[in-house]
């Protein structure tokens, strides 16, 4: 029952923290205002050759076991740099 339990609890912070980074960064990207400018056209040419070498390496990534706490950790400190952010540039609009 206990496994059951701790399992569920985990399934849950994993929700929490997926749903605070989907929040997150939705209210940031609302928050900004982006300007765009129309970038310069230009024309290239690449050209390959017909049979290229190429060689193929394999590699092995090796993750480590990441508990429910340095995650936790890690999305305060985006939540925080997020805020941060956000409010550094709404003191910056009124001083202007």
């Amino acid at each position: 029952m206990t496994k059951l339990k701790t399992m569920m609890t985990k399934m849950m912070l994993g929700a929490m923290t997926v749903t605070t980074l989907l929040a997150t960064s939705a209210g940031a990207s609302a928050a900004t205002k982006t300007t765009t400018t129309p970038a310069p056209v230009v024309q290239t040419t690449v050209q390959l050759a017909a049979h290229p070498e190429t060689e193929i390496q394999f590699t092995k990534i090796r993750l480590k076991p990441v508990t429910t706490k340095k995650i936790s950790s890690q999305v305060q400190t985006a939540v925080d740099a997020s805020a941060l952010n956000l409010d550094q540039r709404h003191q910056d609009s009124q001083l202007r």
